[in-house]
């Protein structure tokens, strides 16, 4: 394996360094013009500090509204691994949804009209699309099932068969955010049951995403459970794809980096950990946490936190942004991790979303990381993500998509193809 170097980012500091000096050369800009159309100097210097200082708060505003300060100060810090020069790279992208068709609480026909369009319109968003081992985008639902009518169910179990994704777990007790380890226990038990009912999860492993963003007692109005990590490992949780959660007090300050943690007795207990790492098995060292990316940079919310929703489309300028963060384990850099986010059970978001804008994204997946040299594109599921994490913690290396049932194998209703329905 040929030696990896590794190196600050420039783009992370280029682009607070072209932030600031944006609002300088405006102010200056103003300050010339002014000069030369006769106004004092003084006048002209006011302006320019004005104009500077409106802009400087505006940063700041946004800083505080978004709760971006302490992720920033990780992301200018992180020293992301470089691929050395002739190393192919593999990108394994990930959709994390989270799957409410119950949002709004909606009756059972409205939940069951949800399901039914958006099976019809992933199925037409998908069609031709593949990555560079011919597989289709790959979604994985995470599916509150407690919340849904039965009805849905039948519906939802058919996908993994049809090779679109697979269906993991997601939990919400935001109507009792005080809930006890011992009775959450017991509704991740009963859950799980509903879900293997439905053919998901592997040997009753699974994948977790907390409604609300609140794992852990992130955010008191709707968990305050200091336990939920161990609740997770005891149940058979293999990893949390809770995060990024921008403007949630819950978002924990390490971003882009893998890394496992575990209950410490008191809230938040995901913001420290033990990263993760190549050659090394640290599966005893608590949960998988396994987020997406979050960039900083000069766009209008300052951050990038790879939610795509009709008010933030999933353009394809911010596929740069998103590999810039370098999610991988550390020692295995040719393996990144592109992990997004969204609510598609939702009217709006399926019409926004299955229409041009994910279509042209994948497309520009494929033309950058399928049609060039020394790139592979892999779209995986959130069990194929970690298995993927769990063979560079054994050493493996090459080409990453062979890994992709290293550790879990398939869940039932992945391996017992479904007819297209007409």
């Amino acid at each position: 394996m040929t030696d990896r170097v590794r190196t600050v980012c420039p783009p992370r500091l280029l682009g607070l360094a072209g932030l600031l000096g944006g609002y300088a050369l405006a102010g200056g800009g103003l300050w010339v013009w002014a000069a030369l159309d006769g106004l004092p100097a003084w006048a002209a210097a006011g302006a320019a500090t004005a104009l500077a200082a409106l802009g400087g708060l505006w940063v700041i505003r946004k800083l505080l509204r978004w709760r971006m300060g302490p992720c920033l100060r990780h992301f200018l810090l992180q020293q992301p691994e470089r691929v050395s020069r002739g190393e192919t790279t593999d990108v394994c992208f990930l959709f994390v949804d989270h799957f409410e068709p119950d949002y709004g609480q909606a009756d059972a026909a409205q939940q069951l009209e949800r399901v039914r369009r958006w099976e019809a319109a992933y199925g037409r968003a998908i069609a031709g699309r593949r990555d560079s081992d011919g597989r289709p985008p790959q979604h994985t639902w995470f599916f509150p099932v407690a919340l849904n009518d039965p009805c849905v169910r039948p519906v939802v179990a058919s996908w993994p068969g049809r090779g679109w994704g697979e269906i993991e777990y997601h939990l919400h007790h935001d109507d009792r955010p005080d809930m006890p380890a011992d009775q959450i226990e017991a509704q991740v038990r009963n859950d799980l049951a509903d879900l293997r009912a439905m053919g998901a999860l592997s040997g009753g492993r699974y994948g977790f995403v907390h409604g609300m963003f609140a794992l852990a007692g992130g955010d008191e109005r709707w968990c305050r459970c200091q336990d939920e990590l161990d609740v997770l490992l005891r149940t058979g949780c293999y990893a949390d794809f809770t995060f990024p959660s921008l403007g949630s007090p819950a978002q924990p300050p390490q971003i882009n980096t893998l890394y496992r943690a575990r209950s410490t007795g008191g809230r938040r207990p995901y913001e420290t950990g033990s990263p993760v790492q190549a050659g090394r098995d640290g599966h005893e060292e608590g949960l998988l946490m396994l987020g997406g990316p979050m960039h900083f940079g000069l766009y209008p919310r300052l951050c990038d936190d790879a939610h795509v929703e009709p008010a933030h489309l999933p353009h394809p300028r911010r596929i740069a942004r998103w590999l810039d963060c370098r999610v991988h384990v550390p020692g295995r850099p040719n393996w990144v991790f592109i992990s997004i986010h969204s609510h598609t059970a939702r009217q709006d978001a399926q019409d926004a979303l299955f229409g041009e804008p994910m279509q042209r994204l994948w497309r520009a997946l494929e033309e950058r990381f399928q049609c060039r040299r020394l790139w592979r594109l892999h779209y995986v599921t959130a069990r194929e993500a970690y298995n993927i994490v769990r063979a560079a913690e054994a050493g493996c290396d090459g080409n990453a998509g062979t890994f992709r049932d290293f550790e879990l194998p398939p869940p039932a209703n992945r391996t017992c193809r479904t007819e297209e329905r007409s």
